[in-house]
């Protein structure tokens, strides 16, 4: 064998280990993106399953506590001179929605991170595959599709470039 031969032989080793360095990273990247947005939809339905089972108990209370009021007021004061009674009734508990404003808030933030995470990893995905070499070594990786949660209110202002409060 030629000192030619060998130098060929070496460039060509080391050019395809590049490339298949360059091709795992991409599909690292992809996958990474891939398991993120799959994490995001995960913890949007968690966060939906906490609100709603939160408000479910609310909403039985609100019903329960509706049904029993009238029945312990009723009735009272048949024959009975008002003007000295002072009356005391249950309170209706505003722990249940304080419990739903912090599971709202507490939910929203852990998505929001999530999303802002996903938003990362697609735009670390894309830079890369736009970057030399990956781009001459992967021209046909495509960038994926992600799903970021946005209010109309949001893309509205966006896309008009003016939010009137």
């Amino acid at each position: 064998m030629t000192v030619t031969m060998v130098v060929v032989l070496l460039v060509a080793v080391v050019v395809l280990g590049y490339f298949i360095s360059v091709n795992n990273t991409e599909i690292r990247l992809r996958n990474l993106v891939k398991a993120q947005q799959e994490i995001c939809e995960a913890n949007f339905d968690k966060m939906w399953k906490v609100i709603k089972q939160i408000t479910h108990v609310s909403d039985t209370y609100l019903e329960t506590f509706k049904e029993i009021y009238p029945k312990l007021i009723s009735g009272r004061y048949q024959g009975k001179d008002i003007a000295f009674i002072s009356e005391h009734n249950p309170p209706l508990s505003t722990s249940v929605l304080e419990q739903l404003a912090n599971a709202i808030e507490i939910n929203r933030e852990q998505f929001f991170s999530h999303q802002r995470l996903l938003v990362a990893r697609h735009n670390e995905h894309k830079t890369f595959i736009q970057s030399f070499p990956a781009c001459v070594l992967l021209p046909n990786a495509q960038e994926i599709k992600i799903t970021v949660i946005k209010s109309d209110h949001t893309a509205s202002v966006y896309a008009t470039g003016k939010e009137n409060i």
